[in-house]
């Protein structure tokens, strides 16, 4: 073992002596970048909807260096806010062919771009095709709040309408011999339904034909409302994917063209420079000065105790002892008027959920500010519970919100060991010592102290929405693991309004008694770490901490633990949503 642990901490100095050197010979174009552009008159804003818009920044160095780095989706936002009064921009034109935003940032998106259209400024959008064959629901979706739309000959409109697939594993688990041993609060928290279940149960079935419906009637709504449309809904859809000529002809888009034809079109009605919206959001600058402060915390990913980081899947995990760090900061702003938490998470721990939580409202109360939330695409499970420290949340009408409930479980592997023929040995001294062992099912007396955990945990979760919404109703109507769509949420009063993040910043100061016109500044968390910082973290772990470098790598096997953990509140939604 000791031989094996040298060759792997060998090997991974080795590494990192390599990306060490790679990174060194990048340095020059980094320093050299981050100017403004230059900005004449008569500029079209250009915008590739393919980039990455996240909801924050990676701080990790080899994302930087291995991966197209977009610019954050609040500063897409404020972008195209900003182009609205910007005299030397005449203009957006954009490619949308596929695009990974959540319906609700989309919403976002076009909120800004009705905003700009408003100025009296034209927004046209090109496609070479929405979506692959199918599934570019999201995308038209987008292209429909823009002044024009123009396609590629020969390409299709995935207006499919909305499929859900949900895989169901048990069947399979059983012939391996793996027992998922799984207990929730209540019928329809089930985030591991597709381990424990065989097929569909009756709950889960109109918990998601629900969830269909309602997305599909937002998108329906807006789609219809934004292109005038007179042929009916359910011909459209049923029948697409559509050719361009059956869109054009269907009034769905304006014109079939190739792209440098639009250009040129563009160019004879007066425009001489195209910009890149990533270069254009370098004119944005931080007012600076003793000036009223509104902090806004990004919280982006699934929610667990420890540092904020990225998971071996690549997905973003929100660690409470990062954010409690995050709130140390905030608390020492120079005129902190408000904070505003933009969220975006499917849930996770509830412990770290509940440490989040009460550091959120301690801070609130020390400072004497208001809190606004902004929910993203989701803000479930323990997403919904760090919401309720909020003065006022504000969600998009496709935001996936609530999830009030708690599930948690273990996979006993005891069947699959004996079919490799391995054999455990269990000493132990106290009687549930080895209660999360998945080397054996709960015992009877385990199954009681395992769900009385549950039933604590859905206790408190279910008093504090009860409590902080002010709600009068039976909590259970809405509890239960039911998700909600953010319309949904406004009616039962688990939001208080709908929009977008810049909604809640406003909000915020109408709280903090910012007037309308007053300046006033924003300051960004988590804060974003500078190249040369980076690079000093890579240095630093070089000498093989063998979990960092593969946590940089976007493998953090830490991530394991989540098999043996005792609370999974997440709604990790296990379904295929196709749009």
């Amino acid at each position: 073992m000791a031989k094996i642990y040298k060759w792997i901490k060998s090997v991974c100095t080795v590494l990192g002596a390599m990306l060490l050197i790679g990174t060194i010979a990048i340095v020059i174009v980094h320093l050299g970048s981050g100017s403004s552009v230059k900005i004449p008159k008569h500029s079209i804003l250009t915008i590739d909807f393919s980039h990455n818009f996240s909801e924050q920044a990676s701080n990790g160095l080899i994302d930087e260096l291995l991966e197209h780095q977009g610019i954050r989706l609040t500063d897409l936002i404020k972008s195209i806010e900003m182009a609205a009064t910007d005299k030397r921009i005449d203009g957006i034109v954009a490619r949308l062919d596929v695009s990974d935003l959540e319906l609700a940032q989309i919403q976002d998106v076009a909120r800004a771009i009705n905003y700009f259209r408003n100025s009296g400024k034209k927004a046209y959008v090109y496609s070479q095709g929405f979506g692959p064959f199918g599934q570019g629901n999201r995308e038209y979706y987008l292209a429909s709040f823009f002044d024009e739309i123009y396609m590629q000959p020969h390409t299709n409109i995935g207006l499919t309408g909305i499929s859900i697939e949900l895989p169901f594993a048990r069947s399979l688990l059983d012939k391996i011999g793996v027992y998922p041993e799984f207990y929730t609060r209540y019928e329809y928290k089930t985030a591991m339904a597709s381990f424990t279940d065989k097929y569909i149960s009756d709950a889960y079935m109109s918990e998601m034909t629900r969830l269909g419906n309602s997305l599909m009637s937002e998108i329906r709504a807006d789609i219809v409302n934004n292109r005038n449309l007179t042929e009916n809904w359910e011909n459209i859809i049923n029948q697409a994917p559509l050719s361009s000529e059956q869109g054009k002809e269907m009034k769905l888009i304006d014109d079939i063209l190739y792209l440098p034809e639009l250009e040129t079109k563009l160019k004879q009605n007066g425009v001489k420079n195209f910009i890149a919206v990533e270069d254009y959001a370098t004119q944005i600058f931080s007012n600076e000065g003793n000036i009223p402060a509104v902090a806004v915390l990004n919280l982006n990913g699934i929610i667990d105790i420890g540092k904020t980081s990225t998971d071996f899947e690549g997905q973003m995990v929100i660690g409470s002892q990062s954010v409690l760090a995050d709130l140390a900061e905030i608390e020492d702003i120079e005129n902190l008027k408000a904070l505003v938490i933009r969220i975006d998470s499917p849930g996770g721990s509830y412990n770290a959920a509940d440490e989040i939580y009460f550091a959120l409202n301690y801070l609130k109360n020390k400072k004497k500010i208001p809190i606004i939330v902004s929910q993203s695409g989701y803000a479930a499970s323990g997403g919904y519970f760090i919401s309720l420290a909020g003065d006022m949340i504000v969600a998009e009408p496709m935001t996936i919100t609530g999830s009030i409930g708690v599930l948690g479980g273990k996979f006993v592997m005891q069947d699959l060991w004996k079919k490799f023929g391995i054999n455990w040995t269990d000493v132990k001294i106290g009687e549930n010592a080895d209660i999360l062992s998945v080397n054996k099912p709960f015992s009877n007396s385990e199954k009681q102290i395992f769900n009385a955990s549950l039933d604590e945990v859905y206790k408190d979760f279910t008093e504090k929405v009860a409590a902080n919404r002010k709600l009068t109703k039976n909590i259970n109507e809405i509890a239960r693991g039911r998700v909600w769509t953010g319309r949904e949420a406004l009616e039962l009063g688990l939001v208080d309004k709908m929009g977008s993040l810049s909604t809640a910043i406003g909000e915020a100061k109408k709280k903090s008694g910012i007037k309308a016109d007053d300046e006033f500044k924003i300051i960004t968390y988590p804060r974003e770490k500078s190249f040369s910082e980076k690079l000093r973290e890579l240095v630093m772990q070089s000498n093989v901490d063998t979990v960092a470098v593969f946590a940089q790598s976007g493998v953090d096997i830490r991530y394991l633990k989540l098999f043996k953990r005792l609370q999974y509140d997440t709604v990790l939604l296990p379904f295929m949503l196709n749009i």
